[in-house]
């Protein structure tokens, strides 16, 4: 069962983060050259919201949880109160990870939505989006520290 758990966390993480940079260094060159470049942004952001945001953040969040149960061999509320290297680390992805659904979350449902409306509501929706993309990089990082023990 714990292969499946971790085998759904890389694949959810794969898309958050591989849909991110699909869009920043593929699709956003192209599309901002094309007449209705808003429209189109909007309309594969609603589509990859729904995906990413609203059903991989969760899943991400909750084989997150298990992975590191299963890793550690504790309760995940005795590991947050621990002082193991693993148990900081993991406390800094956390910490990370609520940074990235309150971005995503801001960018898909309130910024993106209304880039239309003026250069500077898409210039800001633009800097969310690449933010959020570093902190997800962040976050891999993290996770790769975890698998080697937080150190």
């Amino acid at each position: 069962m714990k292969e499946i758990i971790l085998f759904l966390h890389i694949v959810f993480a794969s898309l958050w983060i591989g849909g991110m940079l699909f869009m920043a260094i593929v699709l956003s060159p192209y599309v901002k050259k094309l007449p209705l470049s808003t429209k189109i942004f909007q309309e594969v952001g609603r589509r990859y919201s729904i995906v990413g945001t609203v059903i991989g953040l969760p899943i991400l969040f909750i084989t997150g949880v298990l992975n590191a149960v299963n890793i550690t061999g504790m309760e995940f509320t005795v590991l947050l109160n621990s002082s193991l290297e693993y148990a900081t680390t993991l406390k800094e992805k956390l910490m990370f990870f609520l940074l990235t659904v309150i971005l995503a979350v801001f960018h898909d449902f309130y910024l993106g939505p209304k880039a239309n409306l003026s250069q500077k509501i898409k210039l800001i929706t633009r800097i969310v989006g690449v933010i959020n993309l570093i902190i997800g990089l962040i976050i891999i990082f993290l996770a790769v520290k975890l698998r080697f023990g937080g150190v």
